[in-house]
């Protein structure tokens, strides 16, 4: 049985789009491929162009990168389409970037170029639903108690206020997204569902594009929200990676009780943002 080449795998089953790491995608295309059959990194390179050395090796797991002249050469090699290649071009530069001012506009030309990959319009509404910080706080607006529907409320309601005309887009989009229906009699809209969650084949674009949002919205609120309304607290601690392991379970445990805390307290009267980070600042 003819073992498939890695032009066939990157058109049917590994696409540079489902990837924020150009060293995850060729991880996966190197397993991919060796799943068929016996495989080395020295083939591997070789197959995209490379002399058989240990350079493929060295980029997945990180010890060196892929510059932009070497990820031209290895477009050409994988004879992606248009849109997949334009991403892997990107992909590149967004890992490859020394300042956070150059990868952010990596990463929005990577949701740009990510939309025109996606199958349907479900997905790219999707997408669009996390992409733009407003809409998860207007679906939740929707749920509390008071609520009226009418944007230029909405749009004063919100902080920092909103102008009309995004108000209005942003509830075509939840309805769309059947997240949101318009009661006729009540003439008010109502949510359809009690969580929204995102697509396999948008989830890592639309989780670090949500929680850059936020994050930035964090940051703001240091100046702009009175001490008496927002808990802002942060610490630095030294420990191993199983303790880590441990820290990251307990935030998740702590995130069900929120949620848990917030379905019994039944329908609010306010939006607020809860943040939790925890990150290394040590290789």
């Amino acid at each position: 049985m003819k073992k498939p080449g890695l032009k066939e795998i990157v058109k049917k089953d590994v696409k540079p789009s489902a990837y924020l790491d150009y060293r995850l995608f060729f991880k996966a295309l190197y397993e991919h491929r060796k799943e068929a059959g016996e495989y080395s990194y020295q083939k591997f390179a070789e197959d995209l162009g490379f002399k058989a050395t240990t350079v493929m090796h060295q980029i997945v797991h990180g010890y060196r990168p892929l510059t932009d002249k070497a990820a031209v050469s290895v477009i050409e090699k994988l004879d992606l389409e248009a849109a997949e290649a334009h991403y892997l071009s990107a992909l590149v530069s967004f890992c490859n970037a020394k300042t956070s001012v150059k990868r952010e506009e990596y990463f929005q030309k990577l949701q740009t170029l990510k939309r025109k990959t996606l199958p349907d319009e479900l997905d790219k509404d999707m997408l669009e639903y996390f992409s733009v910080w407003y809409n998860p706080v207007i679906w939740e607006l929707i749920g509390t108690q008071g609520f009226q529907a009418d944007v230029n409320w909405i749009a004063k309601r919100i902080i920092p206020n909103l102008k009309p005309a995004q108000v209005k887009t942003s509830l075509e989009l939840l309805e769309r997204l059947n997240l949101i229906v318009f009661d006729p009699e009540l003439k008010t809209y109502r949510q359809t569902k009690d969580r929204v969650s995102t697509g396999h084949r948008i989830k890592g674009m639309a989780l670090v594009s949500y929680h850059s949002s936020m994050i930035d919205h964090a940051k703001a609120a240091l100046t702009s929200i009175s001490g008496q309304r927002r808990d802002v607290s942060a610490v630095t601690v030294s420990v191993n990676e199983e303790t880590a392991k441990k820290l990251r379970a307990m935030i998740h445990t702590f995130q069900l009780q929120l949620l848990d805390e917030a379905d019994r307290a039944g329908v609010g009267d306010e939006i607020y943002q809860i943040n939790i980070q925890l990150f290394p600042f040590t290789e």
